[in-house]
């Protein structure tokens, strides 16, 4: 398959081909255009469905932030509730239009940075209050996915992670639905 091809009709510019020693084209699957859309339409249908599935319920999105014991209450803790979903929704929207994508990429790391801190604090509260084995622990974490075992919702957002950190990376270019087409002369 053709990348320079592919990139020609789905994406704003092209990424330059690098060469190696024998004149081939050097292939990189992290800097793959096509790899980096796949990661983006991943990420964003996995946020924007977590954030569906928490934005009409904000006072029970509250109650299971409540439960990791960093946040009691307040205001701060509603505001959370409310404007997180809709975060999520903005940076998916964002990695499916290619607009802002790095802002929102790096937006999805910093939250999946926070994910991972929050479940490990919330895994070992669980491990000293209750005794129960790290590999054990099954809760619901309030991604709006149901509940899991910590242990497996630590590896999905070390995944996410990954995803958006290759993101912030990669060279900035648009998903684009038609080729780049020259402007007549008048």
């Amino acid at each position: 398959m053709n990348n320079v091809f592919l990139s020609e009709y789905l994406f704003e510019s092209a990424p330059s081909l690098e060469l190696d020693n024998t004149g081939r084209e050097k292939r990189s699957w992290i800097k793959d255009p096509i790899v980096i859309l796949v990661i983006r339409l991943i990420l964003a249908s996995v946020f924007i469905y977590a954030a569906t599935q928490k934005i009409g319920k904000p006072l029970l999105f509250a109650d299971e932030i409540r439960m990791y014991g960093i946040l009691t209450g307040g205001p701060l803790l509603y505001i959370i509730s409310i404007v997180l979903p809709w975060m999520e929704i903005f940076c998916g929207l964002s990695l499916i239009s290619g607009i802002f994508m790095r802002g929102a990429a790096l937006i999805l790391a910093v939250f999946n940075l926070a994910f991972i801190f929050v479940i490990s604090f919330r895994s070992v509260l669980i491990i000293r209050n209750e005794g129960t084995p790290f590999m054990s622990i099954f809760f619901d974490c309030g991604c709006g996915f149901g509940a899991t075992y910590a242990w497996k919702k630590l590896i999905e957002d070390a995944l996410l992670l990954a995803g958006a950190v290759l993101i912030f990376a990669a060279p900035p270019y648009r998903f684009v639905f038609y080729p780049r087409r020259k402007r007549r002369e008048l």
